[in-house]
């Protein structure tokens, strides 16, 4: 005996439902666009370190590249990850907020220090140098001031890799050059 599979007919004429093949292709991309932007946040992030080049620049994460422990007294070049000291008289490009001290009460300044964020930064105690990077306007030239602007500030320049003590303590590990400086919106 042979057993039999009642099987639906298909129906002719039935039209196919394009309203919630739309939707679920709309669902389907965005979940997709946003697991591709998760992957490239974390490619630039963990795998190539904080470091992606853009034309002539390097955009540099500034939290990522403060982030490594580094003797206060004893520290040396040495001690700066290779990526970051690979970026030694390159041209970069930096995101963050510009760090109390210096002369904040100007409207324009030739120096000022920036780390990826003022509130966030040290909270695993107290600033370290490698946290900041020493931006210098060239001779002669002022910048506005952006301290205290939300949002933070986009600079670009060289970037120096230089350990500079003072008074027995690592004072500075990045310093930039500066050729541009701008409020990021």
């Amino acid at each position: 005996m042979e057993a039999s599979v009642n099987m639906p007919a298909t129906q002719p004429g039935k039209s196919v439902n394009w309203s919630m093949v739309l939707r679920v292709g709309l669902v389907v991309t965005a979940i997709a666009l946003l697991v591709g932007y998760a992957l490239k946040v974390t490619y630039d992030s963990v795998i190539k370190g904080g470091v992606t080049q853009s034309g002539d620049h390097y955009k540099v994460e500034l939290k990522q590249m403060s982030g490594f422990d580094m003797d206060q007294v004893g520290g040396t070049v040495a001690d700066v990850p290779k990526q970051f000291r690979a970026l030694d008289g390159k041209k970069v490009i930096l995101e963050g907020e510009i760090a109390p001290g210096g002369d904040e009460a100007s409207d324009k300044v030739s120096s000022f220090a920036i780390c990826y964020s003022v509130q966030k930064c040290c909270m695993t105690g107290p600033p370290q140098a490698q946290h900041f990077v020493l931006c210098k306007t060239p001779p002669g030239r002022t910048v506005r001031n952006y301290y205290d602007r939300p949002g933070g500030v986009r600079v670009s320049g060289t970037l120096h890799v230089n350990v500079i003590k003072s008074s027995g303590k690592v004072e500075s590990v990045f310093q930039l050059d500066l050729d541009h400086i701008e409020p990021v919106s």
